[in-house]
């Protein structure tokens, strides 16, 4: 067969090549992004005859008629049927074809059941290193392909063992592995615990250690310990011994006796410990013991002791087993304790398991003191620990030594990878960015019917406006004239006292008419403390603002006007006589830049306003020149106009800091209308008033993503990237993109969900 190849900048254009040279009727065999854009891969009408004809021998009759067809249909899906949305040119976005995609792979993973999946090459380099030093370190392929899929074009040229590149690694790990936060409040909540596990676990010794703890917290008289152990000699009489050290109560039960009448009698015990019979996981008597504990009258909180010194293969079998289990008899495994971490070589292994099941780790023991040898994990201790066995050692796990191939399961994995860095990317943006938990709230309301979208966004609005923190905030204004290619104004937007841009737009049409009354309604409602500009204010606004003691400060054009020293000049004459304050680092448009800062008194005239008349109004005039920090080069200038009731040195470094904020957002406005764009090659688009709500929280969003260069906006800009289809982040826009698939790829996965629930 000939099997064709398309490149092109989107997934339309590559659609359009397709049709243009093998018809409508051509195969699609994949489509992936590649740095040039999208690749796909295509046959021609006849080779679709061909390959049908083979797929009719008995050969592959022979194969289960459903998979055959899930595979056809989704891996070669005629040009005709293949649901591809069409981009605008101004904004060069696929997420709803890559929604369509995660939610296409997912429903065809039963059917590919018997096929290949190649390992992805090591390669060279740092991401090859890092790869390495996972693998030796015992955490398997598929969880080191999903942490360097998210490297950040920042680190990928630096060498591996540069302390950036191991905070990053660190920082991976960490987000991925469930931590108790509040042993207090594990031990507080008391209940019952049941310590469940193959035999030779550590359960028996583990129960004491944990009563141990909670006694010297609570004391002994409102803890009891329950052994069901009756097939290990010594078992009932070992516990029995660690309960007269600590003195406490103490009761045996047969494996296979009814816990709730015991249960029923130890009522007033703020937490009763449950030592079970230790089983292995291919013990047919396993399920009838987590049914057991399932019926016991009160509810049972599993808890996993897992061996640190096992195989990674009988770990996952382990875990794996015990959660069916405990799922069948209607319960839930979401807690473990890693048992003999001191006899363990390497603790890659057990952590790997733990990050991709979404175990939460309680505790750690490391020997048979009681309770000396039970610790709380702290991640970073432990994750270091865990890396450094990679150093010491030139073992790779067997797992990751497969011939170059790897069966569906571990695809299935690493598909299941991708969830996780889903729900991380998620987890990390409702942390960094406020509003962004608000964002996703309203993005779910475009799938309602349009006729109620704008009541449920005023109703969301509302209450989120009235469970919200109060407090100063600094006000980003529109230009107050229609976004240049749009018919709506730029919405309001606020930022924190710390000058972090929130996603809560504030629509302008419906905000308070004339501007003393929406400055009121800033002040009144928004607590404002800073005006930002996009245009310097006149006229009006500029007396309402000085009315209020507001300090200001706008953008402004080169050749604006002013007054400097009784004569009338365009601001580009006056900066060479402006005096120097200093220069600032910061992220502009995607790469590291350095703002040189002058300034300079001024004052304004207003237009109408006569000479003698009316005084000019005392001003200061900024004027900035961005230069690459790396060359050095000059990439432009800006001017300002400021407004502040402080003392001179207090009003000077306020109004530097609002050059840079003004600065980070005179992209929003084009970002806005980029996400507006996008938000309307929807299927269904949101209605006007939902969709600039979207549009403008996207772009907040994208903005505060792109300018910050914290370690946190570094990772998830990485990790969109990776979720994007691996391309590098070059600016807001790109963040954009990035955020708009992200949300995609949500709807695509809750989707999924919904339908296996039915």
């Amino acid at each position: 067969m000939s099997v064709r190849r398309f490149v092109a900048p989107n997934s339309r254009e590559a659609m359009r090549q397709v049709r243009e040279v093998l018809g409508e009727d051509a195969l699609i065999l994949s489509n992936r992004p590649v740095a040039e854009g999208v690749e796909i891969l295509a046959l021609a009408e006849e080779e679709q005859q061909a390959a049908q004809a083979a797929a009719a021998s008995p050969a592959v009759q022979a194969r289960p008629a459903a998979a055959g067809e899930a595979h056809r249909e989704s891996a070669a899906a005629p040009v005709g049927r293949m649901p591809v949305p069409p981009v605008p040119t101004a904004v060069p976005l696929d997420f709803a074809a890559l929604g369509q995609r995660l939610l296409g792979e997912m429903q065809d993973m039963r059917a590919l059941l018997d096929r290949q999946i190649p390992v992805p090459a090591t390669g060279g380099g740092c991401r090859g290193q890092l790869r390495q030093r996972l693998l030796g370190a015992g955490f398997g392929p598929c969880l080191g392909d999903e942490i360097l899929a998210g490297l950040p074009a920042e680190l990928a040229a630096g060498p591996a063992s540069a302390p950036a590149l191991q905070a990053w690694l660190e920082r991976q790990l960490e987000a991925r592995l469930p931590l108790l936060e509040d042993e207090a409040a594990l031990l507080d909540a008391g209940g019952v615990i049941a310590l469940i596990g193959p035999t030779g676990v550590g359960k028996t010794t583990t129960a004491a250690k944990l009563a141990a703890r909670y006694v010297m917290r609570h004391g002994a008289s409102q803890v009891a310990l329950i052994s069901t152990d009756s097939f290990r000699i010594g078992a009932h009489e070992q516990l029995r011994i660690y309960a007269r050290l600590l003195g406490v109560e103490v009761h045996t039960l047969a494996a296979v006796a009814p816990l709730e009448p015991l249960l029923a009698g130890l009522a007033d015990k703020r937490l009763v410990i449950i030592d079970t019979v230790g089983m292995s996981q291919r013990d047919r008597r396993l399920l009838t013991q987590i049914n057991q504990l399932g019926a016991a009258g009160r509810p049972v909180r599993l808890m996993l002791l897992l061996n640190a010194a096992c195989h990674g293969d009988t770990l996952e079998e382990v875990v794996g087993t015990y959660q069916r289990a405990a799922l069948a008899a209607g319960a839930r495994l979401r807690d473990c304790i890693v048992s003999k971490c001191d006899e363990a070589a390497r603790l890659g292994p057990v952590l790997d398991i733990l990050m991709r099941h979404g175990l939460r780790l309680n505790y750690l023991t490391s020997g048979q003191q009681v309770p000396e040898d039970l610790q709380v994990a702290e991640a970073r201790p432990l994750l270091r620990q865990a890396l450094a066995a990679s150093q010491s050692s030139p073992f790779v796990p067997e797992e990751a030594l497969d011939g170059g191939g790897r069966r569906l399961d571990s695809w299935a994995r690493g598909l299941f990878g991708r969830g996780r860095s889903l729900a991380a990317a998620f987890e990390g943006l409702r942390r960094e960015l406020d509003g962004f938990a608000l964002l996703e709230r309203a993005w779910r309301l475009a799938a309602l019917p349009a006729g109620v979208q704008g009541e449920r966004l005023a109703r969301l609005l509302e209450e989120e406006d009235e469970a919200a923190d109060t407090g100063v905030r600094q006000l980003l204004w529109g230009s107050g004239k229609p976004v240049p290619g749009a018919t709506w104004n730029m919405p309001l937007l606020t930022l924190d006292p710390a000058g972090r841009l929130q996603l809560r737009p504030w629509l302008a049409h419906l905000l308070p008419t004339g501007h003393e009354q929406r400055l009121d309604w800033a002040f009144e409602r928004l607590e404002a403390r800073r005006h930002l500009l996009a245009v310097a204010p006149e006229g009006g606004f500029l007396r309402a603002l000085t009315h209020l003691r507001s300090p200001w400060i706008g953008a402004a054009r080169s050749v604006n006007r002013v007054e400097f020293q009784g004569e009338r000049h365009a601001l580009a004459r006056l900066g060479e006589v402006a005096e120097n304050h200093g220069s600032l680092q910061l992220r502009h448009r995607g790469r590291p830049l350095w703002l040189e800062l002058r300034y300079l008194p001024v004052a304004l005239r207003v237009a109408g306003e006569r000479a003698g008349e009316w005084a000019p109004w005392p001003l200061q005039a900024w004027f900035g020149t961005l230069r690459d920090a790396d060359s050095g080069r000059s990439l432009g200038q800006r001017h300002w106009l400021a407004w502040s009731p402080e003392t001179e040195r207090l009003a000077l470094a306020e109004q530097a800091d609002g050059v840079r904020l003004l600065l980070a957002g005179e992209d929003l406005p084009a970002l806005t209308l980029r996400a507006w764009q996008a938000l309307g090659e929807l299927q269904a688009p949101p209605r006007t008033e939902l969709r600039l709500f979207l549009a403008a929280a996207l772009a907040a969003g994208a903005s505060r993503l792109d300018q910050s260069a914290e370690d946190w906006a570094m990772d998830l800009r990485a990790r969109l990237a990776g979720l994007g289809g691996g391309r590098r982040p070059r600016g807001p826009a790109q963040q954009l993109d990035s955020l708009l698939h992200l949300l995609a790829a949500g709807d695509a996965f809750r989707q999924l969900g919904d339908e296996i629930g039915h």
